[in-house]
C-alpha cells in the first residue's frame, strides 16, 4: 500500500471517500486508488456500494453500516484498523457524514487513536452553494427538517430568522410544502434557489422567490420526483435589534396568532416557549415590548 498523500491508502487508517452523487465520472482517481487498496469499504447500503464498486472493478470486501445499528458494529472495525488493516467509509452518494451515518464510528476511530484521512470529492451540499447564486460567503447547513409539529416550526423558524443562507436537502413529496412553509416563515419574496437531481440527466436549478419556486413544483412545471437541495437565500434585511435573534421573530408571531383566536398574552407566551424550547422570560419580554410599541 502506498502513503494516503500519494493517492494510495494509508495502512491502519480510516478513510472518509465521497462518492459520486450520479455522474460516476466524480468519482477522483484518488479515491479509485483508496477503494481498490483498502482491506474493508463501509456503506449505508452495501447493494447499493456494489453498484459503483462494480463499475470500477473493485471486488474489495464490503459490509453495511446502517444507522440504525451503527453503533453495535464499531467495535470489529476498530479492532481491524488497530491490526493494521487500510479500511474506507463511503456513502450511497455523496460526502460521508453529511445526513448519512458515520458519525460514531469517527469518533470512536479517533478515540483509539486511529488516523483519519478524508478523500475529498462530490457533495450535494457543496453543489448547490456555488450554482445556486443566491448564498453569499457564510451559510447555514440545516439538512432535512424535521417533517411535523413544533420541531419542523421552531426549525422554519430559526432560518427564516437567519440573515445568512441556509441549505436544506428535501424528498420530492415533500418540497413543495416546504417552500410554502418557509415562504410563510421568511416572507414571499425571500430569494431562494431550487436544486434538482444535482450532476444527474436530468438536473435543473430554478432560481426565484420563494413563493415562485412553490409555484412552479406545485403546477408541474418542475417535476417533483427525485432529489432536491434547497437553497434560502441571504436576507438583506437589517437586524434593529441583536436579541431579536433565532426562532424567537417566528415565535413573535405565533404569539400574536394565539391572541387573535382569544388566549391571553400570558397563556400565549407560556405556550408557545413551551412547544418551541424557548426561554420564557426572553419571549415574554419582547412579546410585551412588542405590544408597547403597538399601542
Amino acid at each position: 500500500m502506498s502513503d494516503g498523500r500519494g493517492g494510495g491508502a494509508t495502512p491502519g487508517a480510516l478513510h472518509i471517500v465521497s462518492t459520486p452523487i450520479g455522474n460516476l465520472a466524480d468519482l477522483s482517481p484518488r479515491a479509485v486508488a483508496v477503494l481498490r487498496e483498502v482491506r474493508l469499504i463501509l456503506a449505508e447500503d452495501s447493494r447499493v456500494a456494489r453498484v459503483l464498486l462494480s463499475s470500477i472493478e473493485i471486488n474489495t470486501e464490503t459490509t453495511s453500516l446502517p444507522g440504525f445499528d451503527e453503533a453495535d458494529r464499531i467495535a470489529p472495525i476498530i479492532a481491524r484498523l488497530l491490526a493494521g488493516e487500510a479500511v474506507a467509509l463511503i456513502s450511497d452518494a455523496g460526502t460521508p457524514l453529511i445526513s448519512d451515518p458515520g458519525q460514531q464510528l469517527v469518533r470512536a476511530a479517533i478515540a483509539a487513536g486511529v488516523r483519519i484521512v478524508p478523500i475529498p470529492g462530490a457533495s450535494a451540499l457543496l453543489a448547490a452553494v456555488v450554482a445556486s447564486g443566491v448564498a453569499g460567503a457564510r451559510w447555514n447547513f440545516e439538512g432535512f427538517l424535521p417533517r411535523s409539529g413544533a420541531d419542523r416550526q421552531r426549525a422554519i423558524g430559526t432560518l427564516a430568522a437567519d440573515l445568512r443562507a441556509s441549505v436544506i436537502y428535501e424528498a420530492g413529496n415533500r418540497v413543495a410544502a416546504t417552500l410554502r412553509d418557509l415562504a410563510e416563515a421568511a416572507g414571499p419574496d425571500r430569494p431562494a434557489a431550487l436544486c434538482r437531481e444535482l450532476t444527474k440527466m436530468h438536473e435543473e436549478i430554478r432560481r426565484g422567490s420563494l413563493a415562485e419556486l412553490a409555484g412552479h413544483v406545485e403546477s408541474g412545471a418542475v417535476d417533483g420526483r427525485g432529489e432536491f437541495v434547497i437553497v434560502l437565500g441571504e436576507s438583506i434585511a437589517d437586524v434593529m435589534e441583536s436579541d431579536v435573534d433565532g426562532a424567537y421573530p417566528a415565535a413573535l408571531a405565533a404569539v400574536e396568532q394565539r391572541i387573535a383566536e382569544g388566549s391571553s398574552r400570558s397563556d400565549a407566551v407560556r405556550a408557545i416557549a413551551a412547544a418551541w424550547k424557548l426561554d420564557r422570560r426572553r419571549l415574554w419580554s419582547l412579546a410585551h415590548r412588542d405590544a408597547a410599541e403597538g399601542e
